[in-house]
């Protein structure tokens, strides 16, 4: 079994392989995603949206997922689980 590490090595390699075999198309613009939203705790004085804990239990294979993400990413783990939800929630509305 491979570790962690060496399996997010793995997908890098294959990921820039198939960017070198012209497999995706690459955009060099810039990229923006919720440009109001500033992930962790607001400095004192901003006024926000209360919050909430909301205890989740999750497989221990997705919380390593949701970890190497966040961890890829340089985000706290909360902030990448409220993304996930605003996107599907916004994708799937109720009907």
């Amino acid at each position: 079994m491979m570790s962690a590490a060496s399996e997010r090595e793995a997908r890098y390699e294959r990921l820039a392989d198939a960017v070198e075999a012209g497999e995706y198309e690459i955009d060099a613009g810039a990229v923006e995603i919720r440009p109001g939203y500033r992930p962790g705790r607001p400095r004192t004085g901003d006024v926000a949206e209360e919050t909430r804990p909301l205890a989740v239990r999750l497989t221990e294979s997705d919380r390593r997922r949701l970890a190497d993400y966040a961890e890829r990413t340089g985000q706290p783990m909360s902030a990448v689980i409220r993304s996930a939800i605003d996107e599907y929630l916004g994708r799937h509305p109720a009907a």
